[in-house]
């Protein structure tokens, strides 16, 4: 991942593709509101979230090849609790189905909601 300084600057480069307002409020976005989540040499996976809605969105820039960058937006419904959360799990691989069921077979049906988020947090 990069340094504070590097992110920043890689910010300040992906604002001329990056969306300029929020499309549920029409706040303006304001460096702040990025986050670098992921960088390679092909895309740079951002996370946006906006400062006065909380309307978030991952950001998909394709890096240059051939002088052409794209960008892809793709609003986000989760319950990470932000930036920071998001690359706990970045490049994770996904829970599989044996995963999920062993999960499942190790609640106890007399488990209220509280003592069900304990256990898998």
């Amino acid at each position: 991942m990069h340094n504070k300084a590097d992110s920043k600057n890689l910010i300040k480069n992906l604002l001329a593709v990056a969306p300029k307002h929020c499309d549920n409020c029409g706040s303006k976005y304001a460096e702040d509101d990025f986050r670098i989540v992921r960088s390679s040499a092909v895309n740079t996976v951002l996370h946006l979230k906006c400062h006065v809605c909380g309307n978030a969105y991952m950001l998909n820039v394709m890096n240059p090849l051939n002088g052409m960058v794209g960008s892809q937006r793709t609003p986000i419904n989760i319950d990470l609790r932000g930036s920071e959360e998001i690359q706990l799990f970045a490049g994770k691989d996904p829970v599989t189905q044996n995963e999920a069921i062993d999960t499942y077979n190790e609640i106890d049906a007399e488990f209220d909601q509280k003592a069900i988020r304990d256990l898998l947090l």
